[in-house]
């Protein structure tokens, strides 16, 4: 028998594996599951466009935060430590509100109604999280959130406006007749149709508003601080554009509507099921008067 030891890798490999990687990566809030990669520079959070992690929450400063990147050269290691550039609405980490903190693997950093979570990883469980992060947040056809992601977020999002007493609307979405499009054009223009469909809602919402996928050609978005009067016009918007879109696969155009059902809370509902269920009867009646239109409740 060949007692040679087994090759695992090479030097490079395993010298690859022993660098670390520090990331923030967004528990609660816009973009969740999006992971950002803090090199040697300092990292500014914020609601700027020109912050390094811009954050999507109304509810946080222009330059809300700052990670500083430190080098220990006894540990022949990078420190991060967590300042608060003076915000309004403060920083909190663990729960604690904090001016400077030192950060460790773990840490849950929250600025507004954002949570961010600070973690150390070496490269391959780096790509590891990136990559399977992806598969469990974001539906791989459309790029919108994945229902279980969307229930997560908005259901947070319901607590916080349960605690400033603000409305949120829903929009359940349906394509129309799409089952005579997948008959009539193939499964493969269908699938063409439903990843233009997540770009389309993407770029006619605000970057705040909550999207997803819900199940096979229906779609579904919470809008926050958003009356359903206010969320009308949103959702008017949105169907036109729909209605007025060039779908065209292999030089065949297709033309597609969809019906949009509307609720709020708390009129409408109290939990993310009650207003599910509200504003699906709403989309139930739209499709009953005749598609390619919006319903709100009364």
């Amino acid at each position: 028998m060949d007692n040679d030891p087994t090759v695992i890798g090479t030097k490079a490999d395993i010298e690859n594996l022993e660098k670390i990687y520090a990331s923030l990566i967004i528990l609660h809030g816009d973009g969740i599951g999006t992971q950002f990669d803090i090199r040697r520079n300092d990292l500014n959070i914020g609601l700027s466009s020109d912050a390094d992690v811009m954050v999507s929450d109304k509810r946080i400063s222009r330059f809300h935060a700052k990670i500083k990147v430190i080098y220990d050269h006894d540990r022949k290691q990078s420190l991060y430590e967590l300042l608060d550039l003076d915000s309004t609405n403060h920083v909190y980490v663990n729960g604690k509100q904090t001016r400077d903190h030192l950060l460790h693997d773990g840490d849950k950093i929250q600025v507004g109604d954002t949570i961010l979570k600070f973690v150390i990883q070496d490269k391959i469980e780096a790509k590891f999280h990136l990559d399977i992060q992806r598969k469990i947040e974001y539906d791989d056809l459309t790029s919108l959130l994945t229902y279980e992601s969307f229930k997560t977020a908005v259901c947070r999002e319901l607590e916080t406006s349960r605690d400033k007493n603000s409305r949120n609307s829903l929009l359940m979405m349906d394509i129309d007749d799409f089952k005579k499009v997948n008959d009539t054009y193939g499964h493969l223009t269908g699938s063409y149709i439903l990843e233009k469909m997540g770009s389309i809602i993407k770029n006619n919402i605000r970057q705040f508003d909550v999207p997803a996928r819900y199940g096979g050609e229906e779609f579904i978005t919470c809008l926050p601080d958003t009356s359903k009067h206010e969320a009308f016009h949103s959702a008017e918007r949105l169907r036109k554009n729909i209605a007025g879109h060039d779908f065209i696969y292999n030089n065949t155009e297709v033309k597609i509507t969809v019906s949009i059902g509307i609720s709020q809370f708390p009129e409408n509902g109290l939990t993310l099921e009650e207003l599910v269920n509200s504003a699906d009867y709403m989309l139930y009646k739209a499709k009953k008067e005749g598609k390619n239109r919006v319903y709100i409740t009364d």
